[in-house]
């Protein structure tokens, strides 16, 4: 499976080809670098300009732009957003169709109270330093309030 190098222009040292709709091009070409910072500047001007509720999901605010402005372009007349696999989808599909298995890894025991044990010491010796530098009693039942809090 090869690909016109009119095209789809390539250069010739190795690189990963993006496959986005029916535009190919090469990883880091200058078409994905700019949709990339359309999405920056995007989630910039939110930051600045917008509200709480919009600087609290600026991310998926800003990819969904990305993908609008994908949506409405193309490159040598080649569509980035193809919606034939979701035109072939089916109206209604049942999400249970497939089993993925609950199971239990005994090995992975140990190393989950390991990481829980550091997170513990962790988080007291934080709120230990917090209250130190507060200058807030360490023995005082706030300060045992606070550490079963933040556990």
């Amino acid at each position: 499976v090869g690909f016109d190098r009119e095209v789809y222009p390539v250069s010739a040292l190795p690189s990963a080809i993006c496959e986005n709709g029916k535009v190919k091009l090469p990883y880091g070409s200058a078409e994905y670098v700019g949709l990339g910072f359309a999405v920056l500047c995007f989630l910039v001007l939110i930051e600045l300009f917008g509200s709480t509720f919009m600087k609290n999901s600026n991310v998926i605010l800003a990819l969904l732009f990305g993908y609008m402005v994908a949506g409405v372009s193309s490159y040598d007349d080649l569509p980035y957003v193809d919606s034939a696999k979701i035109k072939a989808a089916p109206v209604v599909d049942f999400l249970w169709t497939e089993w993925f298995g609950i199971g239990f890894y005994g090995p992975a025991v140990v190393p989950l109270l390991v990481a829980y044990t550091v997170t513990t010491v962790e988080t007291i010796g934080d709120v230990t330093a917090t209250h130190e530098v507060s200058e807030l009693d360490v023995k005082s039942k706030q300060y045992t309030r606070r550490i079963q809090g933040s556990l």
